[in-house]
């Protein structure tokens, strides 16, 4: 699936991402993906909400600087290789990944769990078609 992904600017201090994500939750929007990390005095964090339209609103309505744009969320089984057997489609596809980070689960209960894997790519259209034909091979 295509979503849109928000990265958001924040100062690197304590409480920064905090006083964001209760906005975002205040409002009632899940968060389907996020990582966050440091650049000198920035905090950069990514952002990909179930509903894109109202985290727009609700970051625009706090004066926190963002971009957005479109990125792949897929799902995957939460099985030893599934990342490495999906970058290798995307490879021999011939595209180049610019970025991934994901949720996972420990499976200890022997459940069939999946993971959200958040892909960037330059056309990330052609990441779900790789994806999905991978998911009728599975």
């Amino acid at each position: 699936m295509i979503r849109t992904q928000f990265t958001v600017y924040l100062e690197n201090k304590a409480g920064a991402l905090a006083a964001v994500t209760s906005k975002i939750a205040k409002a009632g929007v899940n968060l389907e993906g996020i990582s966050a990390y440091t650049s000198a005095d920035v905090g950069l964090v990514q952002i990909v909400a179930g509903n894109a339209a109202l985290a727009r609103k609700v970051l625009t309505k706090a004066g926190v600087p963002f971009t957005a744009q479109d990125v792949a969320l897929l799902t995957l089984p939460n099985r030893v290789g599934s990342l490495s057997k999906l970058a290798s489609r995307l490879g021999k596809a011939g595209v180049n990944i610019n970025y991934v980070y994901a949720t996972g689960c420990d499976c200890r209960s022997g459940c069939d769990c999946r993971c959200n894997v958040i892909v960037s790519a330059p056309d990330p259209k052609k990441v779900v078609k790789v994806w999905r034909k991978l998911r009728k091979k599975d």
